[in-house]
């Protein structure tokens, strides 16, 4: 059994965005596709200036596409605890940082860089409580 499959299911979340003065909230879904090889997430939102989105998760890398067209490619490191992955680019780097708290909670961190990751602000926080 992979690490990701810790995440299969559904869950709700509640993100603290830094451009946000109020929680935003949506849902997310992780299920196993093209015979296992790889996760689908399913990713809502219920604010209009967040995008909804897919990811596609292999065992060292995420790829995340949204409605705006917005395609990135992090590197990914997962074990039994939760998660920390990457994208470095010229204009706009990010990193995430997750930890499951027990089998249906998950707390998450996320900064962005515009200098290519030499520094970091914080971005968000998301807590995440699997619904099914």
């Amino acid at each position: 059994m992979s690490a990701l499959d810790r995440l299969l299911g559904t869950w709700e979340f509640t993100m603290q965005h830094s451009a946000m003065s109020g929680p935003v909230t949506g849902r997310q879904r992780y299920e196993r596709v093209l015979d296992g090889a790889f996760v689908l997430q399913h990713w809502t939102y219920d604010h209009p200036d967040f995008p909804d989105a897919l990811g596609l998760l292999s065992e060292d890398r995420y790829h995340y596409f949204d409605i705006r067209g917005i395609i990135r490619v992090f590197t990914l490191e997962m074990d039994n605890d939760g998660w920390s992955m990457i994208h470095l680019d010229e204009e706009f780097s990010q990193r995430y940082a997750a930890r499951f708290r027990g089998p249906d909670i998950i707390e998450s961190t996320g900064e962005k860089s515009d200098d290519k990751g030499v520094t970091w602000q914080p971005d968000f926080t998301v807590t995440y409580r699997r619904t099914e």
